[in-house]
């Protein structure tokens, strides 16, 4: 019950109006909501509710609008995921980002059909508002937590940052998918309900993989609860601006996907986690696979010239010497016994 009060009650908090608009519905009801944006008193909320492209469902979707927005202006986006048995929530003292509370198919944990919901808002809403691509930032608490380090981890460079409130971190393995992301990490000392040692060991191992750009606070005396410090959070968040071209990419997946320069286009075996890590030093690329039949590199992201000859080793193996094409694409295609090759993914 305190859960679904939640959300209710951050609305509360607001001094400015909610507002509730009529569905979205297609292209037509984007641009109409585009006009009206900046004739709404800002610094509310919007109830927003919209048609979804994955199953022609209406799905709801909290809204705040930063005082002063314009759309001459490209504006900071945080993303916040909402606990078990809540609504949409957002941060009501964070007025200097637009904010969306996705609600996520509600209490699918982010996963599946959730996770696309996720990503349908993020679209949505960057047809709506001038968003900064390189400054989206994902923040939630509860199991919101536990989708702020899961869906951060797993799409590494989609955010600029991550702030998981009382979350849960499960496969350690993924923690190196954070290399080139910031994650600050909040939680309480008397939390009962997801104990501080879940979010503490995802700080531990992050340590232990040399990542100084993690942040890890325990509130002495705080249980399960969202109110940690937003005003220095915010200050955080905003020194923060996505890599998108890092020297060094380390990328563990359940599944074929990319990140940042690198894809993971076939693996061994589908029910097996597959890793790889690159890294650049002048014009030599060293690549280590796990688990991986075939990968692309886009060097054209990647810190490197495509104008001079490139040296690329494959697990300590010199594969390629040369001038790679302009479009600077590089698939690998491995030999071997295929046991596992075609993934649904």
């Amino acid at each position: 019950m305190k859960r679904i009060f939640l959300s209710i009650f951050l609305v509360s908090l607001f001094s400015g109006s909610v507002f509730a608009i009529e569905p979205i519905t297609d292209a037509n009801s984007v641009r109409k909501l585009v006009r009206q944006i900046e004739g709404l008193p800002q610094g509310g909320l919007i109830n927003l509710t919209f048609k979804s492209k994955i199953d022609d469902s209406y799905q709801p979707m909290l809204v705040k609008v930063p005082d002063g927005y314009t759309k001459t202006k490209s504006w900071p986006l945080l993303v916040v995921l909402h606990g078990l048995g809540d609504g949409p929530i957002v941060v009501p003292s964070i007025d200097s980002m637009v904010q969306i509370g996705p609600f996520g198919r509600g209490d699918m944990w982010y996963h599946g059909i959730g996770e696309q919901d996720i990503f349908e808002c993020i679209e949505l809403v960057r047809r709506i508002f001038n968003i900064n691509p390189d400054r989206v930032y994902l923040a939630g608490f509860s199991m919101g937590g536990a989708g702020a380090f899961d869906l951060g981890l797993k799409y590494p460079d989609t955010w600029a940052a991550c702030v998981p409130v009382c979350g849960s971190m499960g496969n350690l393995d993924l923690v190196a998918n954070g290399r080139n992301l910031p994650f600050w990490i909040n939680t309480g000392s008397e939390d009962r309900v997801v104990p501080a040692k879940y979010s503490k060991r995802a700080y531990e191992k992050a340590i232990e993989l040399g990542f100084k750009h993690w942040k890890y606070t325990e509130y002495k005396g705080m249980g399960h609860s969202f109110w940690v410090d937003w005003g220095q959070i915010e200050k955080w968040l905003l020194s923060q601006k996505k890599n998108n071209s890092p020297s060094t990419v380390s990328f563990t997946s359940e599944k074929c996907a990319k990140a940042y320069w690198s894809e993971i286009t076939e693996k061994y075996n589908c029910k097996q986690l597959a890793r790889i890590d690159v890294e650049t030093a002048s014009q030599t690329i060293k690549i280590k696979i796990s688990n991986i039949a075939d990968y692309t590199l886009y060097l054209k992201d990647a810190p490197i010239s495509l104008t001079k000859e490139i040296t690329i080793i494959e697990n300590s193996k010199e594969i390629f010497k040369g001038h790679i094409s302009i479009d600077g694409i590089f698939d690998r295609k491995l030999d071997g016994k295929k046991t596992d090759r075609v993934c649904a993914e």
